[in-house]
């Protein structure tokens, strides 16, 4: 005995199983959304020279997608090595000075001033410098509107893939 509709419902579900291509282009959207926004907010430093903008920090932040059986996973990231020490700062001063960072990240602070040459050859001595965060408030700032473009865009695929409107 055969129940009406079982044949058009496999269907569908196998249309559903192949939901990938629809995950992976939304997450990029996304993942290039919190990017501008990072970029947006990234501190420029100024050099020496005038003050002429460098924006070296800014033009490392890149989006990438990676996608497995299981997930399709969104990164928005520097290849900077000095990155994190803008983003959640140093010293006694970043600790005093870290608003925006993120909770989640346990930070330890050297407590020790230290000192740096210039390329004069003169001695400086910091206590740190306060965080400037780029990274996590781009995703704060953007998080409503990637999860509303994320729902949107998977029932659209679903309702797709389904047969649907």
């Amino acid at each position: 005995m055969a129940v009406d509709g079982v044949q058009n419902l496999m269907k569908k579900l196998s249309q559903l199983r192949n939901m990938d291509p629809v995950a992976y282009k939304a997450v990029k959207r996304q993942a290039e959304v919190v990017r501008g926004e990072a970029v947006k907010l990234c501190p420029v430093y100024a050099g020496p020279w005038g003050f002429v903008p460098r924006g070296e920090l800014r033009g490392s932040i890149y989006s990438k997608v990676e996608q497995d059986a299981d997930a399709t996973i969104g990164c928005v990231y520097t290849d900077k090595d000095y990155a994190p020490y803008v983003e959640f700062g140093t010293g006694p001063m970043g600790q005093s000075n870290h608003a925006g960072i993120s909770p989640e990240v346990p930070v330890a602070y050297m407590q020790e001033p230290w000192v740096w040459a210039d390329e004069d050859g003169g001695f400086h001595t910091t206590e740190g410098q306060p965080a400037q965060p780029f990274m996590y408030p781009a995703l704060k700032n953007m998080e409503n509107h990637v999860v509303e473009a994320l729902r949107t865009e998977l029932q659209t695929g679903i309702r797709k893939a389904g047969g649907g409107a």
